[in-house]
């Protein structure tokens, strides 16, 4: 983005409009760029400093406070910049699992070798730049690298490939992907009966073995990226595991490597949920985690916002298997982006509604109501992008200020989480709004709560409820609001107990539905 487009972005924000206002009268002067046009204000001092937006400079001048202004620009500006970052590295994890989800759908269907390397291609030309492309097997009988498939100029002649011969050798040799941006720089490098200038090399690995090789070419010479390698490395890997599947004729075998692909499933997923919980200081989180399958539409997530507040989510995504799975990630991920978009106003606001144990008024950070709009912005974003899906969610999301004790969240269409005092359930925080991603127009109130020392929270999603005995029986949530009803020494012992109570209801029955619980608690002591 140019540094023109950087300061028009500013401009017609309202915060980014008021700062450069601030900005201006504290410089007296003008922000220009790089060729002496304004970009706002219209006199310009003596003093000019630098301010750098992406690959360009723009110069904020005026009087001797120029220089500081130019600072606290900068400041703002690489903001922006770390935020424009992390969404594009979220929205490049999307692609990758979108990519693996629909070449997995469609590569389950296919019953022939050149089919599979037909569609594998074809993906893989959507999302990396390609003149020619092949789609070689190893086949232990010739000793070789054989062309199944090939577009573009590769069609014209793709010999067998040697293992000790060509960059494509050397990849199958290594197991590791290679970006050749100038191949007449590589000694290795075959010529081929047609013009290549660059070539990416990706190995096709299945059960710690390579099967095959995807090479990708270009002419004339452009730059493979290391995103470009990345995709193609995801591609393959699934190809590999195809290619593995058409080559089992055993059912044994087959069902072995399902299992193994759904514990892959299972462990990418698990990396998603947080590995541990983030410490907070005079409080005590605590979860559980029970998926039906391999894979699960449930999730829960912990992380620090910069205004200070922690973020709290659980959700159930609708459908199960590898599809809920999926929006699983993305929910999580949009959630995770859109939260930390709240300016650093570092504004609070009395509440009259919502009191201390004393009967006081307590204070609301804005940042934290702010950070709620992540909600709304997600709901947006999937009900318009991925209506043709019917995907959606029930999520509870809140911001906790620890300082404060309050807990500010919206609660979209999820089961109503429960406030303990004392051995008994104090609140219930009931939906505020509905399911997240079904009306790209839903509207969702904020609801507030307030944590007296020793008060905890639960938090679950409906696999506890309408967890079922042998006899079809469910757990209900009658029965949950009476197991919750008697004093625990801590959240933990909580989430034990109610956790040994569902599965125990189960016991040698199917579990019908995922299973996860958060608990967050206040320690007592002085609030």
């Amino acid at each position: 983005m140019s540094a023109t487009k950087t300061v028009a972005k500013l401009l017609k924000r309202h915060e980014g409009s008021k700062f450069c206002q601030e900005l201006l009268a504290i410089t007296g002067g003008a922000i220009i760029n790089a060729d002496g046009t304004f970009l706002y204000g219209h006199y310009c001092g003596a003093r000019r400093y630098p301010v750098v937006a992406g690959e360009e400079t723009f110069w904020v001048c005026g009087d001797e406070r120029a220089e500081l202004a130019a600072s606290l620009l900068q400041q703002y500006l690489n903001l922006e910049w770390e935020k424009k970052d992390l969404a594009a590295e979220t929205l490049d994890k999307y692609r990758e699992l979108n990519l693996i989800y629909r070449l997995s759908e469609k590569l389950s269907g296919c019953f022939s070798l050149e089919v599979l390397a037909v569609l594998v291609l074809e993906e893989s030309q959507k999302l990396v730049r390609a003149t020619g492309g092949t789609f070689l097997l190893w086949h232990p009988e010739t000793e070789r690298l054989e062309p199944i498939h090939a577009f573009g100029a590769a069609a014209i002649a793709t010999p067998n490939v040697p293992l000790d011969q060509d960059i494509t050798g050397r990849v199958f040799r290594s197991g590791k992907g290679e970006i050749v941006n100038d191949v007449s720089q590589d000694r290795e490098f075959l010529m081929r009966q047609f013009p290549v200038g660059s070539m990416i090399s990706v190995p096709m690995v299945a059960a710690d073995r390579v099967v095959g090789v995807i090479n990708f070419y270009h002419y004339p010479a452009i730059e493979f990226t290391a995103r470009d390698l990345q995709l193609l490395t995801a591609l393959a890997l699934q190809a590999a595991r195809s290619v593995t599947l058409l080559r089992l004729h055993d059912r044994e075998l087959r069902a072995a490597v399902i299992r193994h692909e759904l514990d892959n499933g299972r462990r990418i997923q698990r990396n998603f949920l947080p590995d541990r919980l983030i410490p907070i200081p005079g409080w005590a989180v605590e979860t559980k985690f029970h998926p039906a399958r391999q894979v699960s539409g449930d999730f829960y997530d912990l992380f620090a916002l910069p205004s200070g507040g922690v973020a709290i989510a659980i959700a159930d995504v609708c459908d199960k298997g590898v599809g809920s799975a999926l929006f699983m990630a993305l929910f999580r991920s949009l959630l995770r982006v859109f939260a930390q978009e709240t300016p650093l106003s570092g504004l609070e606001m009395p509440f009259k509604d919502l009191v201390d144990g004393k009967g006081r008024p307590l204070m609301l950070k804005l940042d934290h109501i702010n950070a709620l709009r992540a909600v709304q912005m997600t709901n947006a974003y999937v009900a318009s992008i991925h209506s043709n899906l019917s995907m959606f969610a029930t999520l509870f999301f809140g911001v906790l200020s620890p300082r404060t004790g309050v807990l500010s969240y919206i609660n979209g269409g999820h089961d109503s989480l429960y406030l303990l005092r004392n051995g008994a359930i104090a609140a219930a925080l009931d939906s505020t709004g509905p399911p997240v991603g079904l009306d790209e127009d839903g509207q969702f109130q904020i609801g507030h709560v307030y944590f007296q020392p020793g008060d905890m929270l639960l938090g679950y999603t409906d696999g506890i409820p309408e967890a079922r005995g042998k006899a079809g029986d469910f757990y209900t949530e009658e029965r949950l609001r009476q197991t919750l009803s008697q004093p625990y020494a801590s959240v933990g012992q909580m989430l034990d107990h109610l956790e040994t109570e569902v599965l125990t209801h189960i016991g040698d029955g199917d579990q019908s539905d995922d299973i996860t619980m958060i608990g967050v608690a206040r320690l007592p002591g002085r609030a």
